[in-house]
């Protein structure tokens, strides 16, 4: 056991992280872009609405 040589064998994919955290990067600003165009912004404020509802619909 050489943590020496653990080390180097993590080290070893050290893009990897930096690799995802610009993949949920991407991710996230393509989904707040998603959620803020207009064409959906009716359909989300009725579902932000819903927990306010009581049902007594007429």
């Amino acid at each position: 056991m050489n943590p020496v040589r653990d080390a180097a064998a993590t080290a070893a994919y050290g893009w990897l992280p930096g690799a995802m955290t610009v993949a949920f990067l991407v991710f996230f600003v393509a989904w707040a872009v998603w959620a803020y165009l207009p064409s959906n912004r009716a359909r989300l404020e009725a579902a932000g609405r819903l927990p306010l509802d009581d049902g007594d619909e007429t």
